[in-house]
């Protein structure tokens, strides 16, 4: 009688939460980089009256997509990463991870508040690039932490 075992890589929780949690700081990157400036230049985005940057402002953006990518790091363990997709390349199940919460979450809200907010459909635009930025950031930030343990 021989005894088959079968060897499953051994995957971090924290090294996934904190890959998401890198995921969402690029978000916080991307934001004051590119989304900013962009509302900023928009005549249409200066009727919800953006407020002034602030540290206290900037550190709880910053903590809310840090936090929302730590979330999304826990669902990418939670998930297994996706494994049904096999025989591709290591950074798929990221985007497809990436672009599933970005339908699944941010897509909804902002969907929803541009369909109840008169005006805000550009503005809801420039913000759904910065999630999906978010999210394809977690995705593979998580995929490639994933990977290392295989």
């Amino acid at each position: 009688q021989t005894l088959v075992t079968c060897r499953v890589p051994r995957i971090e929780l924290l090294s996934c939460i904190f890959a998401g949690l890198s995921g969402g700081l690029v978000g916080v990157l991307w934001s004051g980089v590119v989304s900013m400036p962009w509302l900023a230049r928009r005549p249409d985005a200066q009727a919800f009256a953006p407020r002034p940057e602030s540290t206290l402002n900037a550190l709880a953006g910053a903590a809310i997509l840090a936090a929302g990518g730590a979330a999304l790091g826990f669902l990418f363990w939670l998930g297994w990463a996706l494994i049904s997709v096999v025989n591709a390349p290591w950074y798929v199940p990221g985007l497809l991870f990436g672009l599933l919460t970005w339908a699944g979450i941010a897509m909804p809200l902002l969907g929803g508040a541009a369909l109840r907010l008169q005006g805000f459909s550009r503005v809801a635009l420039v913000l759904a690039i910065e999630w999906l930025v978010t999210c394809l950031a977690v995705g593979l930030f998580c995929t490639f932490a994933w990977h290392r343990y295989t």
